[in-house]
């Protein structure tokens, strides 16, 4: 690759906040993994003659790999509700709240409309707007310290009978080194007692060879059991409730995370990101949709023509959004609804149901690469924002990078 085409290709994995900034295969070897080549090896530019068409990457005759953005297939006849429209919308906006953290604005102990979150925001004050405000309270607030990942919060809406686990995308110079991070590590689940007992009593295969992002292995490796306890506590009191795990963007991968570790622990929780970067080896993400029954709940999707959203791993992508196709030789797990609308809000007719995240047909690099976004108007990032559509990866049915507007 030219060092023009290598300086390119640093600049849309860095400022993406997915790559770190070195030769991935000098860390790949040290664990034996010769699938994740060196950047030197990648090829952009967008060439697809005589390659299998089916193929996140693909190997060249000169030793180069192509990178082939992918969707997955559209379901014409699965219909998307509108309760899983609006349940959507409501979990976006709890999404956007954990960026209220970053000001001190969620308080844990109290209410939405007792000071749980601002009052400035309809979303925590105005009935009308969220009409579970007032009997929905903060339970606990997560905060990542030092070099942990996990910034977020726990909260329960009685009149919903839901509780939510919510994470916050990058935000901290801590958070912006994870991402970067991209190097694998091997998986270890940090529940790995509850891990063993699935295993051997064959409810689920061991994960062999299974590989995590590496930036978003910290989060397991800082996991406090108090996390748990809280957890425990709420459903003592309340065992008829669902769970829900979400997050953006990083908070996403984050969620992911928490979402199998709360399933090996018993748990049946949805588990919804909102502009996930790709974080799984193609054998971790075989086991994650095992864990959640990604296969039976696509075909019940099927029989029944509308997605089965009670439980099990979703993932929604703005179809612009090039994060969600990032790092290269890492895949999703879970099923996926697209937002195929470019403007604020989308409507329920504007979703798409694309089942198994592993399901994909490619689309053309050249013309992913020739097209511009809309960025937030950077005074320096500004034309780079644009191309790499990072107003797309905020745009999920609000702004959900911010604490304001909702």
């Amino acid at each position: 690759m030219k060092v023009a085409q290598r300086m390119i290709v640093g600049a849309f994995f860095g400022l993406l906040g997915i790559c770190e900034r070195v030769d991935i295969a000098n860390k790949a070897e040290n664990h034996s993994l010769s699938q994740f080549p060196r950047f030197g090896d990648i090829d952009m530019t967008g060439a697809t003659a005589g390659k299998d068409r089916n193929s996140h990457t693909q190997d060249n005759l000169d030793g180069t790999i192509s990178i082939i953005p992918a969707a997955s297939e559209h379901y014409v006849g699965v219909r998307i509700s509108d309760e899983l429209y609006e349940r959507l919308v409501y979990f976006s906006k709890m999404c956007a709240l954990t960026y209220c953290i970053t000001s001190n604005e969620i308080i844990d102990g109290s209410t939405f409309t007792d000071g749980g979150c601002p009052a400035r925001l309809n979303f925590c004050s105005d009935k009308q707007s969220n009409p579970t405000a007032a009997d929905t309270k903060i339970e606990l607030v997560l905060l990542a310290q030092g070099k942990e990942l996990g910034t977020g919060f726990l909260a329960v809406d009685h009149e919903k009978e839901v509780v939510i686990l919510s994470f916050r995308g990058s935000s901290t110079n801590q958070d912006w080194l994870s991402d970067f991070a991209i190097y694998p590590t091997p998986y270890e689940p940090a529940s790995k007692e509850f891990y063993d007992e699935w295993v051997a009593s064959g409810r689920i295969g061991p994960c062999e060879d299974c590989m995590l992002h590496r930036g978003f292995n910290v989060f397991l490796n800082t996991l406090s059991s108090k996390f748990f306890e809280k957890i425990e506590s709420i459903f003592e009191t309340h065992p008829g409730y669902e769970l829900v795990v979400i997050g953006h963007s990083l908070g996403a991968a984050v969620a992911s995370l928490a979402g199998i570790e709360l399933r090996l622990r018993g748990y049946e929780p949805l588990v919804l990101t909102y502009a996930s970067p790709k974080i799984f080896s193609s054998k971790l993400r075989a086991w994650v949709d095992e864990l959640f029954e990604t296969d039976e709940i696509h075909e019940r999707s099927l029989r029944e023509e509308k997605v089965m959203f009670r439980q099990g791993f979703f993932r929604v992508v703005h179809d612009e959004d090039y994060i969600t196709m990032v790092p290269p030789f890492y895949e999703p797990a879970g099923l996926e609804i697209f937002i195929n609308y470019p403007h604020l809000p989308p409507r329920r007719e504007h979703l798409e149901y694309h089942g198994p995240s592993n399901n994909l047909v490619s689309v053309d690099t050249q013309s992913l690469f020739s097209t511009t976004g809309r960025g937030q108007g950077h005074r320096l990032l500004g034309p780079l924002e644009t191309w790499l559509h990072m107003y797309e990866h905020r745009a999920y049915f609000i702004l959900i990078n911010t604490c304001d507007g909702f």
